[in-house]
């Protein structure tokens, strides 16, 4: 085997181990998916970043993070791995099937995801569908980076493209039925790091001048709603996804809070992809909001 130009080309192997660590958040699930032992996952990671020149992972509370480094070559390695894969595709062999990338916010999984799963599957053409549950943000990276076909995404600012179907999302905060506020105190903030709630609450409360103080932090739904009905304190989300246990919380005191742009958005490259529009439309009858909200905008001709 020639290895004169080793240095020149990054295994198509490395960039694999790297997305699957960053997407479990952890060596160990990531050799455990990959059918590969730690040590070797190990080895490979290190390998990449003498090819990179530096770090790709930092150690944190939650398990492992990336680098600024990191964050660039994760952009550049999901766009390699899905063109490897759609060459891959040409073949026509049964070795390789088809694969339809779908992206859910993790925010709205446990009100949709699973009446999503069904649907798509059924509407998928025979076509092999793999989702994606993640924040919205993860969602438009990997949708930018060729990672996800289409994608579901909620986004207070800068949206990802242009949507096919577009919408917004009223965000309201959040509390157990029985929670009381004693009367001057801070404010107890359920986080949620990077995810739309936590920018949206911290920037509503500070505008309109107001203690709060941060009594949980998680980067799930289901801890986040545990701590609620715990009566820990507030946590934004949008409004329709509210469980029917908890409830909208309206008091006085508590800023109003924005709108959110929404909606499905599609692969740079796949505008025209019958199979993928046919799943929007499904994805768009179960997501969107019920017919007749004058916000819910028909899919554009292409």
């Amino acid at each position: 085997m020639q290895r004169r130009h080793e240095s020149m080309n990054i295994p198509i192997e490395l960039l694999r181990s790297f997305v699957s660590i960053q997407e479990t958040g952890s060596f160990t699930r990531s050799a455990e998916q990959l059918r590969l032992t730690q040590p070797a996952i190990s080895a490979q990671i290190k390998r990449l970043q003498q090819l990179v020149g530096g770090e790709v992972f930092a150690k944190s509370a939650f398990g492992v993070s990336l680098t600024e480094k990191g964050e660039i070559v994760s952009r550049y390695a999901r766009r390699i791995l899905a063109m490897n894969d759609q060459i891959l595709s040409l073949s026509g062999s049964g070795s390789v099937s088809k694969s339809l990338r779908i992206g859910i916010p993790n925010v709205f999984a446990d009100s949709m995801l699973s009446n999503v799963i069904v649907a798509c599957r059924g509407g998928s053409d025979g076509e092999r569908t793999q989702f994606s549950c993640e924040p919205s943000q993860d969602l438009a990276r990997s949708l930018a980076s060729g990672y996800l076909d289409l994608a579901f995404i909620v986004s207070p600012r800068n949206p990802p493209a242009q949507p096919i179907y577009r919408w917004s999302e009223q965000l309201c905060w959040s509390c157990a039925r029985d929670f009381l506020l004693s009367p001057g105190a801070s404010i107890p903030l359920l986080s949620w790091p990077h995810g739309i709630s936590d920018q949206a609450a911290i920037e509503a409360l500070e505008n309109a001048g107001l203690q709060y103080l941060i009594v949980f932090v998680a980067s799930d739904l289901a801890g986040h709603l545990a701590a609620l009905r715990s009566r820990m304190g507030y946590f934004v989300l949008p409004e329709r996804v509210v469980p029917a246990d908890l409830k909208i919380a309206r008091e006085h005191y508590l800023p109003s809070l924005p709108t959110c742009e929404a909606g499905i958005y599609i692969r740079e490259g796949l505008e025209t992809s019958k199979p993928v529009l046919a799943i929007a439309d499904v994805m768009a009858d179960i997501i969107g909001p019920r017919t007749g909200n004058p916000s819910m905008r028909p899919r554009e001709k292409v």
